[in-house]
Formats: C-alpha cells, structure tokens, sequence
C-alpha cells in the first residue's frame, strides 16, 4: 500500500512537471506566433486602405527643363510627410529610367496641408528636380512608391 502511493506521488510529479516543461516551451512560440500574424494582418490592412491616383502631370522642354506630378489621396488613410520624404520617385525619359530620393531628386509640396499628414481628399505636388534632358515628343515615365510599397504609375509626353 505505502509502495503504491509512492508510485501514486511519482508518477503525479512526473505529470505535474512534464505539463510544467510542455507549457513553457510551447505557449512563448504560440504567442510569437501570434504576434507575426497580426503585424502581417495589421501591415496588409494598411496597404489596403492606402490608395492615391495620379491626377495630373505636366512637362515643359525648356531651359530649365520642368517635370510636375500631381498625386490625390483617394484612399482611407492619411499618410504622413515623412512617409512622402521616404518613398521613391522613378522618372525616365525614352526607356532611361532612374530612382530619384528627396530632397536631390524630388521636392514636394502638399496643397491645403497644414498638420504635416497627407489627408484624404488633398493634392500631393511632386517636383522633379533637375530632370535629364526632355526633348519635344519624348515619352516620359513616372511612378511615385510609397514606403508600404504601395505605388502608381504613368506614362506621358510633354506639353508643348
């Protein structure tokens, strides 16, 4: 009877421990796993509420050659200008394309922006500065990326 209930205690300890052990190794990669899926879940909502379309452009071949985009948030969320000073502009002329980074490739102003954020509804004016060389009739290329990796993109000619 005693040899019984020292087995009893033994294997209840045993469980007791094994469980303890199982747990602790276990729940902390349950929850990590947790945490991925909702920061991917978080990150792919944003880039779905994240939409702007290019509204306008406007290029003049001549001496300083001018390159201007107009961008409208249509989307959902706002986005923040430093979210705009991150993202990446590529501009080319004829199948020349290159990446251009603010401040030395693209300059920006917000039209009707006073808090610092890029609101729904309001324009996004991006300046190229100092473009490569635009001839008359050339075919231009834009796309302006956001940090999200949510992007737009447009081909025209210049305005004459």
């Amino acid at each position: 009877m005693a040899s019984e209930a020292i087995s009893s205690s033994i294997m209840i300890i045993g469980a007791v421990l094994g469980a303890a052990v199982l747990i602790t190794a276990i729940l902390p990669a349950i929850f990590s796993a947790g945490d991925t899926f909702g920061t991917v879940s978080s990150s792919a909502e944003q880039k779905l509420k994240t939409d702007f379309r290019i509204v306008n452009t406007y290029a003049y071949d001549n001496s300083p050659d001018v390159v201007k985009v107009w961008l409208k948030n249509v989307g959902a969320v706002r986005i923040s200008i430093y979210e705009i000073q991150k993202s990446d502009v590529f501009f080319g002329v004829n199948n020349q394309v290159s990446m251009r980074s603010y401040p030395t490739g693209f300059s920006y102003e917000l039209k009707g922006s006073t808090d610092g954020y890029w609101d729904i509804g309001e324009t996004l004016e991006i300046v190229l500065t100092e473009p490569t060389e635009i001839s008359s009739g050339a075919q231009l290329y834009f796309s302006f990326a956001l940090p999200n990796s949510v992007r737009r993109t447009t081909t025209f000619s210049t305005n004459n």
